[in-house]
C-alpha cells in the first residue's frame, strides 16, 4: 500500500470519527443546539487535508487516536464549563457590500492536556449574554486551531471551527473562553472581494485583551 492511499484512508477514517462524536449527543441535547446539527457538516472542514494538515501516516495516526478518545473536535458549548480567557476587540464578518470581510481566530493549547476551547462572537451593541455565534473544539496539546465567524478558502486559512450559520452581517467583539489557561490567542480580519473571496484587499490584526481588564495603552 501506498503512502498516498494510505493517509486517503486515514483522512477518511478521522472525519467519519468526527461525524461519530457528534452523532452521539442526546436528541434533546440537538434540539436545543440547532448549531450542533450544521457542525456535523461542517466536521469534514477540520480534515479537508489543507495547508494545517500533516502528510506523516504516523502524524495522521496520532490525530485519528486524538479523534478517538476525545482529545480533539469540534463539540457543542453547552458542554463546556469554560472561564473567558480574552476579549478580541475586533470582529466583522460581512458579506453584502462589494468589500467582504471575515474574522478569524487562532487558538494555540500550550497545556500538557487537550483543552476545551470556545470562541463566541457578538455584535458592538449587544451584552455578553447575547452572542450571534459561538463554536468550541477540544484542542490536543501543541496543536492550533483556527476559529472562523464565516467560512474562507483553504488558500486564505483553513477554517477549523465555522459559525452555523456563518456570519455575513455582522461587526463587533469575541470572547475566547476555555477550560485551561495556557493558551495562545490571536485574531485578524480578512477583508477581500469577489463572491468567493477571491482577492485579498487587506489583513487587519484584532487586539487580544485579557477578559475583564484594560489593555495597555498600546
Amino acid at each position: 500500500m501506498t503512502a498516498i492511499s494510505t493517509t486517503h484512508e486515514l483522512l477518511s477514517e478521522i472525519g467519519s470519527l468526527a461525524i461519530r462524536k457528534l452523532h452521539v449527543l442526546p436528541i434533546a441535547v440537538l434540539l436545543f443546539l440547532p448549531g450542533v446539527a450544521a457542525a456535523q457538516e461542517r466536521s469534514q472542514e477540520m480534515i479537508r487535508g489543507g495547508a494545517d494538515f500533516p502528510k506523516d501516516p504516523r502524524a495522521l495516526r496520532l490525530i485519528e487516536q486524538e479523534l478517538q478518545i476525545g482529545n480533539l473536535g469540534p463539540i457543542p458549548p453547552i458542554f463546556i464549563p469554560a472561564k473567558p480567557r480574552y476579549l478580541v476587540t475586533y470582529m466583522n464578518s460581512q458579506t453584502g457590500g462589494r468589500s467582504r470581510s471575515a474574522t478569524v481566530v487562532t487558538v494555540t493549547n500550550q497545556s500538557s492536556s487537550s483543552c476545551r476551547v470556545a470562541v463566541s462572537y457578538f455584535k458592538g451593541f449587544s451584552s455578553n449574554a447575547n452572542p450571534v455565534c459561538s463554536t468550541s473544539f477540544a484542542i490536543t496539546p501543541d496543536f492550533t486551531v483556527d476559529f472562523c465567524a464565516r467560512n474562507l478558502p483553504g488558500e486564505v486559512t483553513v477554517c477549523n471551527s465555522i459559525c452555523a450559520p456563518e456570519l455575513t452581517s455582522d461587526e463587533g467583539r469575541a470572547i475566547v473562553s476555555s477550560t485551561c489557561k495556557e493558551i495562545g490567542v490571536s485574531s485578524r480580519v480578512y477583508y477581500t472581494s469577489g463572491t468567493g473571496d477571491e482577492q485579498i484587499s487587506g489583513i487587519t490584526d484584532s487586539k487580544i485583551v485579557q477578559f475583564g481588564q484594560g489593555n495597555n495603552g498600546d
